[in-house]
């Protein structure tokens, strides 16, 4: 009987959020993408030093201008709704939390300077706060400066006219690095952007999706050292498949696979596509002209897609099979599998049903392999139905939300950064110097796929990661059946963002 090394995930416990996050329906060099990506996250400097040159460097030339006790109104996801997402910008008090007293530093600095007083309006959820902010807007309103929403929220709000466009906004400089390139370069149509990232926010790092694995269980098999394969630049699909069906096992022997056997990897459904994204391909690119094109009919795409294709639905030694067994959502913590495809969030422990902080056997962090040897960077997928922009409403006074935007994310770069890259994740969360060397991997190499975002696209994503599950016939097949109706849904959405004024 071949051995089964893959546990997808059709419901997870505390993941009707992800499933539902928005209704989801290198080697260590610089990125290939012909973008800066993750500048925004190099080391930013001390954050209680008096003196930070980086700063005085790069500081912004911003008025001061005081608002009279304005009310900086701020729609956005109250942090205990969605546990895989890290919403907080505002604090009411120190707490001796880290994140949570550079929060209200950075808040308190930034309202003295402007007089004014940071406003969060809790919304139940970021698609709760699209429909809030998009209803004030078509209204008139001006009951919100600033919206935190969905990134594909953000877009559909656009279309109807709702937001206005980035570029446009005074004091906004995006070239500078607390923004977040990876969003401006990737999601962009036509230079255009109606939502962005930054360092005033990070729910667009605890977002992406890197690969966790159990050291004990790496120990007990005598695999190797994934950490040294990854600096080596080894640490490719065909090596971790290997490793998986070497630590699966049947092992009560009944010939089923339950929850009581050895797993190589547990994922998530919609993260079973994070070996395609790991190979630096994206289901829509974007051409000369900034606007997006289908990749399915690219050599690029073709070779990834037939990999990962093989990788999960092969009878060969790989032996994949496609199984939904009761408590998968603990099979890692409780040490039952080898490799878990997950959320970054995890490690911050903000997935309540995956507790890292606490788990007992040791682990280590690891970007998704790569395709093959050849391939030159790794690269790690963002979930963009799982992450939130800041956009600004049509209502909003672009001045005054402009400035304060800028302030909050250049202030953020210097007191915000440090207290979650450098002293959570990588002091208090990471468990080896290992893990801080692939923190910095990861979080450079990110990607965003508007094929993922623009779910209503013909639902082309949707059979994407079916085709994951053994569900659906060929791509090829379902791509010659459905191409001119996808095609024709992404025409419409560019249409409607081009005849925007």
């Amino acid at each position: 009987m071949k051995k089964i090394f893959i546990l997808l995930l059709a419901v997870l416990l505390s993941c009707s959020a992800i499933i539902s996050c928005g209704g989801k329906p290198d080697s260590t060099g610089p990125s290939d993408k012909d973008k800066p990506a993750g500048e925004n996250i190099d080391e930013p400097g001390d954050p209680d030093s008096d003196e930070n040159p980086d700063a005085a460097a790069l500081e912004p030339n911003l008025p001061d201008i005081k608002f009279g006790g304005y009310n900086f109104k701020i729609i956005n996801t109250k942090p205990d709704a969605v546990t895989w997402l890290l919403t907080q910008i505002t604090a009411t008090e120190e707490t001796a939390d880290v994140f949570n007293d550079a929060v209200f530093r950075r808040n308190r600095q930034i309202e003295a300077r402007y007089d004014i007083e940071i406003v969060e309006i809790e919304a139940n959820d970021p698609g709760d706060a699209k429909n809030k902010a998009q209803k004030s807007a078509k209204s008139g309103s001006d009951d919100y400066d600033l919206i935190f929403a969905y990134i594909g929220d953000s877009l559909n709000m656009a279309q109807a006219g709702l937001l206005h466009e980035i570029n446009t906004i005074p004091y906004l400089d995006l070239t500078k690095p607390w923004w977040d390139k990876d969003v401006i370069n990737d999601l962009s149509f036509s230079h255009r952007i109606y939502g962005v990232a930054g360092d005033f926010c990070f729910a667009h790092y605890s977002a992406v999706m890197p690969m966790f694995f159990n050291k004990k269980l790496l120990s007990d098999f005598g695999l190797d050292d994934p950490y040294q394969l990854v600096r080596d630049g080894k640490w490719t699909l065909d090596k971790f498949a290997d490793m998986s069906k070497d630590a699966s096992d049947d092992l009560n022997g009944d010939g089923k696979w339950t929850k009581d056997d050895q797993y190589g990897l547990v994922a998530h459904p919609n993260s079973m596509t994070m070996m395609f994204y790991g190979a630096g391909e994206t289901l829509v690119k974007k051409d000369a002209d900034d606007m997006p094109y289908w990749t399915v009919k690219t050599e690029g795409y073709i070779n990834a897609f037939t990999k990962f294709w093989q990788f999960y639905n092969t009878d060969n030694a790989t032996g994949v099979a496609n199984v939904n067994i009761p408590h998968q959502d603990t099979f890692f913590t409780e040490g039952k599998a080898l490799f878990n495809a997950t959320l970054l969030s995890a490690l911050r422990g903000e997935l309540a049903s995956e507790a890292m902080r606490e788990m007992e056997y040791d682990f280590g962090l690891l970007p998704p392999p790569k395709l093959d040897e050849n391939q030159e960077n790794y690269y790690v997928s963002v979930d963009a139905w799982c992450t939130s922009a800041v956009s600004i409403p049509i209502t909003a006074d672009i001045e005054k939300a402009g400035l304060i935007l800028e302030t909050l994310a250049y202030e953020s770069r210097y007191i915000l950064l440090p207290a979650y890259y450098d002293i959570q994740l990588k002091t208090k969360m990471a468990r080896d110097e290992e893990s801080k060397e692939m923190i910095d991997i990861i979080l450079n190499n990110r990607l965003y796929d508007f094929g993922d975002i623009y779910q209503s696209w013909g639902s082309f994503v949707a059979y994407f990661e079916g085709l994951a599950q053994n569900k659906g016939d060929s791509l090829a097949t379902f791509w010659d059946k459905n191409s001119t109706k996808i095609e024709a849904a992404m025409q419409k959405t560019i249409n409607k963002i081009l005849d925007l004024e």
